[in-house]
């Protein structure tokens, strides 16, 4: 008996297994049943007087007029004809002959309706209107599909991305780490990475802010190191944001021993590092001919928060020296300079922010380092060396 156009339909969610199905018609309607089907692994045999739509220009199809002898022994008919009659037909003889029906846009001749589905490996999420609206549906399944994140399933491991992110600006991010960006389906961030690179990444993407700065770690390094692995072990593709430059204090080489000896890909992607750029921004060149023809890289924070000072007896001898992770220490490095014999007057930078709209440059001298601390916020580079009086000669 037919169901009223205008009776509100009550739906059972259910998941077929693969069935055996027939599909009348070859038109547009059908294209899009055929589709679905096809990706659900179902049997399907099409009977259609002609092929309208370019979907089915390789496809085998039986071209005929369908009769209700056809239907036999499928477990599934489908009509995407726009031919209500025979919908009709095969509503009153669907019971006897012993098939479900489904009949695009008349739901009022459906034992069950399509699902608009996404699918991301083992898993299917499935969006359903009751047959009022699959265009809606198939919205609606867009939508999840752009902002859901990737979902575990079990198969091939995945590849984590060690990227380096530049300091500050977006300006300073390679075209290789731009182009990954997008392919990410998890990523931990460092704090130092700018927000115009957060906007960056995909919304379906997982993100995990690790917050690390010095002196504050919300997520130690045996932590990162986890998640890392257990985000590549799901197949997901994983980045990981560092500020700056990863292979220079970036702890780059405990995260990839870590992954490596997981049987987990890696790649490392270089960035600048605010070794340089810090210094270019400033208008301060590190060798210069004559001036200096050495550069040295230090950090004046080691592991366990323990001062590092031992580069100092080597300022003496002349050449570009920078020290990254020193603003904290300014006063100790200068009660160390006296000890192991640095002139005062020493030229001296801090260089803070570096490559963002607050990014601020202190010049003086190594004896005057805590007072020049105190003009400049974290995160901020130092700079000794004769190179920085050159740039003042020359601006």
């Amino acid at each position: 008996m037919e169901r009223k156009n205008k009776e509100k339909v009550k739906i059972l969610p259910l998941a077929f297994t693969p069935k055996k199905i027939l599909l009348i018609g070859a038109g547009r309607a059908a294209a899009i049943k055929a589709a679905g089907l096809l990706e659900s692994g179902s049997s399907i045999v099409i009977i259609a007087e002609n092929k309208k739509d370019i979907f089915f220009s390789t496809f085998p199809i039986i071209l005929k007029r369908f009769e209700l002898e056809d239907s036999k022994g499928f477990d599934i008919v489908v009509n995407a004809t726009e031919d209500r009659e025979l919908s009709k037909l095969l509503w009153n003889e669907r019971k006897r002959r012993g098939f479900l029906l489904n009949c695009v846009d008349t739901p009022e001749y459906c034992d069950f309706f399509f699902e608009a589905n996404y699918r991301d490996g083992d898993y299917c999420i499935s969006v359903s209107s009751g047959g009022t609206s699959p265009v809606a549906a198939r919205m609606v399944r867009n939508y999840i599909k752009a902002v859901l994140p990737p979902l575990p399933f079990r198969g091939e491991k995945g590849k984590v991305y060690l990227i380096g992110a530049g300091p500050g600006s977006l300006d300073n991010l390679t075209l290789k780490g731009l182009k990954l960006l997008n392919t990410l389906d998890a990523v931990l961030i460092d704090l130092t990475v700018g927000e115009d690179i957060r906007a960056l990444l995909p919304r379906k993407c997982l993100k995990v802010d690790t917050g690390k700065k010095k002196g504050a770690h919300p997520l130690p390094q045996e932590r990162i190191n986890r998640i890392l692995s257990d985000f590549a072990e799901q197949g997901f593709t994983v980045g990981r944001l560092k500020g700056g430059d990863p292979s220079i204090f970036g702890r780059l080489y405990e995260e990839a021993a870590y992954l490596i000896e997981k049987d987990i890909e890696v790649e490392i992607v270089s960035g600048v590092s605010s070794v340089t750029s810090g210094l270019l921004s400033a208008g301060i060149v590190p060798t210069i001919r004559g001036v200096s023809s050495s550069i040295t890289v230090v950090s004046a924070h080691l592991k366990g928060a323990i001062y590092n000072d031992g580069w100092l007896s080597q300022v003496k001898n002349g050449g570009t020296f920078i020290v990254l992770m020193a603003h904290s220490f300014a006063d100790r490095i200068k009660e160390s300079a006296v000890r192991y014999g640095v002139e005062a007057d020493t030229p001296a930078a801090f260089i803070s922010r570096v490559d963002t709209p607050e990014q601020a440059a202190v010049f003086g001298t190594i004896g005057e380092l805590g007072e020049m601390a105190k003009k400049c916020a974290r995160p901020a580079i130092l700079v000794i060396g004769s190179v920085i009086k050159k740039r003042f000669e020359e601006n």
